[in-house]
């Protein structure tokens, strides 16, 4: 569903192109300088409130833009059994405070990105 690639001071989150219907992209790139925290989910779909613009598919699958009562705008590709990543970013990075994705890896890749901040 998703691929995270980091290189040349980049953290690059590539979706699936069924998704790119529901993120309105087909990939997102941040500077490693934005980002803020990393935080490994057991339950990603959790982490994800709020109004949308996508496909929710309730406790199986959220893709798409999130917005919380508070104002902060996520990028959501979570599904129910699958780790996920929470990226917060400084600024609104890319138009979006954070980014919540489910990946098979997601504790290698916090580690990783842990060690290039």
């Amino acid at each position: 569903m998703i691929r995270v690639r980091i290189h040349d001071g980049m953290v690059t989150v590539l979706f699936d192109s069924w998704a790119r219907l529901f993120t309105r992209t087909g990939a997102v790139s941040v500077p490693l300088a934005a980002i803020g925290e990393v935080h490994c989910l057991d339950r990603p779909l959790a982490a994800v409130k709020g109004t949308h613009f996508g496909l929710l598919v309730s406790g199986f699958i959220k893709v798409g833009t999130w917005r919380s009562l508070g104002g902060v705008r996520q990028l959501v590709a979570a599904r129910r059994d699958v780790t996920g990543l929470r990226i917060v970013l400084k600024g609104r990075a890319s138009g979006y405070d954070e980014l919540i994705i489910s990946v098979q890896d997601a504790r290698e890749i916090q580690r990783n990105l842990a060690a290039a901040l």
